[in-house]
């Protein structure tokens, strides 16, 4: 009895040990290692949630497009670097009446103090091929901006080429005559594949003018048709032949020098239409040219009294420029004027006022002014006391950049 009391009394204690030792040895391991818990006293409980070590990558640097890039040569440019792109000028003849056919001082100093976008040459600045091209060369190498280097070759009575061994080029009429749109796509293949060697980038051609009126004279028959679908139709692939073979064209004269009877070379030309009966014929070819891609668009010195009044040339004017061209016709491109010394112009505007209402009818670039420096300078002034809103010079430099670089004649930084 004795015994069986001193064993029942043991498992007491035995069962209290054993607890102890129990809580003693080591629990098993969660099978996922936690960090980080945390427990708040009378709150409720937080979970804990295992942390992992992230790697921070970097943000992959922003690639510029070319707009941007064009957006940043822009910037970098002084007022004065701006509104000489806007600028093509001519270098014709010497004092003594000889025509200039290389680089001499009075070049050099327009070029470099101007810093001018564009050049154009005539007959008289052409006298073999080998004196061309070097010709060209030595003005783009003085040029800080490559330059477009325009001609006038049209075809028929409008050639400045004439004294190269080059093909004879029949006028637009022959080849609208023929009604085959392949007949004006090479003939302005074989224009681009000569100018194009010698360094000329620019061809002041097609006209999209519609010959309506058998007493003009300025036009006749450097137009391709009287009907406006046909010319049309000649105008789009003569556009699209230099376009293709590193040419950039020009349709001219907007909006419509065809059925005036006067010349603007002389005066003030005039058209009666209005603008419902411009749609119906005389924008037909530009809408063509513009559709191929045409990159320059040139205004006419033509007044439109049914559309704007005070007896405007059109190359003054807002409406024509911006409702009609840009907004109505769809043209992006560069609008520049016909030739700012012809007597339509220059017998009743100084330069500076022709420069002025050109920018703000919304002109891109400005060809031939009657006094470069006067012109030049009466921008920078308007600009300058707010008159002109250098956005607006910048929108016009934007589509001359584009342009040159477009046609492969400038390259953007990486």
């Amino acid at each position: 009895m004795k015994k069986t009391f001193i064993i029942f009394s043991f498992i007491p204690i035995l069962f209290i040990c054993g607890l102890i030792i129990y809580n003693l040895l080591p629990q098993d391991s969660p099978a996922e290692e936690v960090t980080d818990a945390v427990i708040i006293i009378d709150e409720p409980l937080i979970i804990p949630v295992k942390t992992e070590s992230k790697t921070v990558q970097e943000k992959p640097k922003a690639v510029l497009t070319d707009e941007d890039k064009i957006d940043l040569l822009i910037k970098s440019m002084s007022i004065e670097q701006k509104v000489g792109q806007m600028f093509i000028h001519a270098f014709r003849r010497n004092a003594d009446g000889s025509g200039i056919i290389k680089m001499n001082q009075y070049t050099q100093d327009i070029i470099k103090n101007y810093y001018i976008g564009g050049v154009i040459l005539f007959s008289e600045n052409i006298e073999s091929k080998q004196q061309v091209t070097d010709y060209i060369k030595d003005l783009q190498k003085l040029s800080s901006l490559p330059l477009f280097i325009g001609i006038d070759e049209e075809g028929g009575r409008v050639l400045r080429t004439g004294k190269l061994d080059v093909p004879r080029i029949s006028s637009a009429l022959s080849i609208g005559n023929t009604n085959d749109p392949k007949k004006a796509y090479d003939t302005a293949k074989t224009i681009a594949d000569y100018l194009s060697p010698l360094g000329f980038n620019v061809d002041f051609a097609p006209v999209a003018d519609v010959f309506t009126n058998p007493s003009n004279t300025a036009i006749g028959d450097r137009a391709f048709s009287g009907d406006a679908n046909i010319a049309g139709k000649m105008a789009g692939y003569f556009a699209k032949g230099l376009l293709d073979n590193k040419i950039l064209p020009t349709l001219k004269h907007f909006p419509g020098h065809g059925d005036t009877v006067e010349d603007s070379h002389f005066g003030i030309a005039t058209t009666k239409k209005t603008l419902a009966e411009l749609s119906e014929c005389e924008f037909i070819p530009f809408k063509a040219g513009i559709d191929a891609g045409a990159a320059f668009v040139m205004t006419g010195h033509i007044s439109a009294p049914n559309i704007i009044s005070g007896n405007i040339p059109a190359t003054f004017s807002g409406v024509l420029l911006q409702d009609v061209l840009r907004d109505t016709l769809g043209f992006e491109g560069i609008i520049i004027t016909d030739a700012l010394n012809m007597g339509a112009i220059s017998n009743y505007y100084t330069a500076e006022e022709t420069a002025v209402k050109c920018v703000l009818a919304g002109v891109d670039m400005l060809l031939m002014p009657s006094n470069l420096s006067e012109a030049y300078t009466g921008i920078i002034k308007a600009v300058k006391l707010g008159k002109i809103a250098e956005d607006r010079i910048d929108e016009s430099v934007k589509r001359i950049l584009t342009a040159k670089y477009n046609a492969g004649l400038i390259e953007l930084p990486e």
